[in-house]
């Protein structure tokens, strides 16, 4: 069965924006053919961007990092709450389910309850139990659901200066993570990380700084990328054949494409299950400035036809990875509201649109980034914006 489509173009201008995509050739490159979703066992990865569609982020929920000042054995909920979001419930992705949403990605902070620095490696039970409670109403609710390791204090720092200290928490949290997940079904992935492994292997973390090459990051994160998915497939269970999402340099679609980057090998499964993860918040200065800066001018607008053309442009690079047979997942993407009004600046809709346009053409499967801002968790759940739940409505 063929997943649905993102959304109906449904004017001249939207056919317009089609025909402007770099690679207008869309007979058969990037079309793939229908398959059963229920056999995800035996589906390759291309396959499975088909079928899982589009995604959205719990954001700022379970990767929010109290345990700096909270402690290491808070309730799961003060930590899924220091951010200032909701306590998550099943009606929430319910609300995503019935607003024309696929699949959900719950980025965690695993060591908020892991004190790594007195060598306690060990995930907080009770934590553990609340993040597999959402992943299961997740499931429940019908969608395809992906946990990472998110940010997390930004340890990951520790690869540029201590690497031994850095694979040991590495090692702890997969070793955890991929046992308790490891009987859930194909519907969820695991991403080995995410928007670290690349520049921020430097990180200062206590003091120390790291001094890795750009060479060297790039060979840090294919043999991190091999050792993830060496580690998950020896766990046994549904993880010998579990799609696994592997980070782009710093992901980063420019910096991701560099011959440099290595993709890992995965001689378990003879049908592809690797994916691999950017995030596209492009032109910055209109998706992440909510206001001026010291490093630029917040952009107001967008949508000239060389915003498009720059934008198509972009997204068709990671062509170079379905072309190899891997998926490919935007795993984060969107526009901040401008700060002073709380309104949405002007072309929202057309840059999302576009990027969903682009995802369709390419069978990428993109993932809104959102903290309770545009998908409501609160109140009257969902879309409340009616220009911006038409964006994602089957």
């Amino acid at each position: 069965m063929k997943k649905a489509f993102r959304f109906i173009i449904i004017s001249i201008s939207t056919l317009f924006l089609l025909s402007c995509a770099s690679n207008t050739n869309t007979n058969s490159k990037y079309s793939y053919e229908p398959v059963d979703d229920s056999d995800l066992e035996n589906m390759s990865a291309l396959q499975f961007t088909q079928v899982i569609g589009n995604g959205i982020n719990l954001g700022n929920t379970f990767e929010a990092n109290g345990a700096g000042w909270m402690g290491y054995n808070a309730s799961p909920n003060q930590y899924e709450t220091a951010w200032g979001q909701p306590v998550t419930t099943k009606a929430m992705f319910e609300a995503m389910k019935s607003a024309g949403l696929d699949c959900v990605r719950i980025p965690v902070a695993w060591t908020s309850t892991m004190d790594w620095r007195e060598n306690d490696y060990e995930i907080n039970e009770n934590f553990m139990n609340r993040i597999k409670e959402v992943v299961g109403w997740a499931l429940d609710s019908g969608l395809y659901v992906m946990i990472n390791d998110h940010w997390d204090y930004g340890w990951w720092g520790l690869f540029g200066s201590d690497k031994t200290k850095a694979y040991k928490i590495f090692d702890a949290i997969w070793d955890q993570v991929g046992s308790e997940f490891k009987d859930y079904d194909y519907r969820l992935i695991f991403e080995a990380g995410n928007e670290e492994w690349g520049d921020r292997f430097n990180d200062e973390v206590d003091g120390e700084k790291g001094s890795l090459s750009v060479s060297d990051q790039y060979l840090l994160i294919h043999e991190l990328a091999q050792h993830f998915v060496d580690k998950i497939r020896a766990q046994g269970g549904k993880n010998e054949k579990r799609f696994l999402l592997i980070p782009g340099y710093s992901t980063d679609i420019e910096k991701t494409c560099s011959s440099e980057y290595l993709m890992p090998e995965d001689s378990t499964n003879t049908v592809q299950k690797l994916l691999i993860s950017v995030h596209y918040y492009s032109p910055a200065l209109y998706c992440i400035l909510e206001e001026d800066a010291k490093w630029g001018k917040v952009q107001t607008s967008w949508g000239s036809s060389s915003d498009i053309s720059t934008q198509n442009t972009l997204l068709a690079k990671m062509t170079k990875f379905t072309d190899q047979g891997y998926g490919v997942i935007i795993g984060e993407y969107g526009v901040a509201k401008l700060k002073s009004t709380g309104e949405k600046k002007d072309g929202m809709e057309k840059w999302m649109k576009n990027v969903l346009e682009n995802s369709d053409r390419y069978n990428y499967a993109p993932f809104l980034w959102d903290c309770n801002t545009f998908f409501k968790k609160t109140g009257t759940l969902g879309f409340t914006d009616p220009e911006i739940a038409s964006v994602y409505k089957k």
